[in-house]
């Protein structure tokens, strides 16, 4: 991987990781037009690491408050984090294999683009967070392992479905994602060569995709509060719809 190829794969990992598009799915398709033929999981953890920091910034009060006056959110949190596990151990061999097919990570963006477009205008519930609640945004988000669905459009969108105020649904699927990305880290953090030039790609693509994401994410913020949500489904669905047309 050159210099250049670090750069643009920071650049498109914190564009889409917090814009509900997908940030595996669009590296895979990233991946295959220059030419990466081989899947580049590794470098693709460390630029969610990048974007875990950008979570860390923004939402910083938010994840004191899990620790001090809202240690309920912290519960919270544990209980969607189980079937994100369960789903990973269960799945996980498939996820992996998926990553090297382009026209699935463009039929699972079509599938985000129907999620989100069914989460903005589609609502089923109150306004109370519950363990319930909880545990279906954590599924949520282990099936967003496989490339192509967003993590994000997929448990915000299923929290806005379930009754849940766009403030708190935003909240809480980037709280969700810490221990999710953290997980992720640690597993592979033993395929890792730390030294030589790859790990200075690395290490560039993580600033990268974390000065981004913090610009990214702030972007969704403002979307998701003006009930634009929908739009990035459109954008999702036209994607998949050329990936499957051009790419093979």
């Amino acid at each position: 991987m050159t210099l250049f190829e670090a750069i643009i794969s920071g650049i498109v990992q914190g564009l889409t990781e917090f814009l509900p598009i997908s940030s595996s799915g669009h590296l895979v398709i990233l991946h295959r037009i220059i030419g990466l033929q081989e899947p580049q999981i590794a470098f693709d953890i460390f630029l969610h690491v990048g974007t875990l920091i950008a979570i860390f910034i923004v939402f910083w009060r938010d994840i004191l408050d899990v620790f001090g006056s809202k240690k309920k959110t912290g519960i919270l949190i544990l209980l969607g984090t189980a079937p994100t596990a369960i789903f990973i151990a269960l799945f996980g061999e498939k996820v992996a294999a998926s990553f090297t097919n382009v026209r699935f990570v463009g039929a699972m963006l079509i599938v985000t683009g129907l999620w989100l477009i069914l989460g903005n205008f589609f609502r089923y519930g109150t306004t109370q967070f519950s363990g319930f609640k909880a545990i279906f945004i954590g599924l949520a988000q282990g099936i967003a392992a496989f490339p192509g669905i967003s993590r994000s459009g997929a448990t915000i969108s299923t929290a806005l479905f379930l009754g849940i105020d766009p403030k708190s649904a935003a909240r809480f699927s980037f709280l969700l994602a810490i221990p999710a990305i953290i997980g992720a880290f640690l597993l592979k953090i033993k395929d890792f060569s730390l030294n030589g030039s790859n790990m200075n790609n690395y290490i560039l693509g993580l600033v990268v995709s974390c000065i981004v994401g913090i610009l990214s994410l702030k972007l969704l913020l403002r979307v998701l509060y003006r009930n634009k949500f929908h739009l990035f489904g459109i954008y999702c669905i036209v994607a998949g719809l050329l990936v499957l047309g051009f790419l093979k």
